[in-house]
């Protein structure tokens, strides 16, 4: 094998390497970034949950009090 022709794949093999280590760092990214907006998804419909929870719960005058507090405020 010609010793160019072998600089030249270590050249082509060092940049696919770096290609794919640059790609994988960005999917990592944005996998994180799905995970976090998952999470706030997650607490937001958990604080509904228990809201409704609270609701069915409580005595009928209390939420009497409830509803018309949503429709006011």
């Amino acid at each position: 094998m010609d010793v160019f022709v072998f600089i030249l794949a270590i050249i082509a093999i060092t940049t696919i390497g770096g290609l794919i280590k640059e790609q994988m760092k960005q999917r990592r990214k944005a996998d994180n970034a799905m995970g976090v907006d998952q999470q706030a998804r997650i607490d937001k419909l958990e604080a509904r949950v228990a809201t409704l929870e609270r609701i069915l719960t409580d005595e009928k005058s209390q939420l009497r009090q409830d509803i018309d507090a949503l429709r006011h405020g």
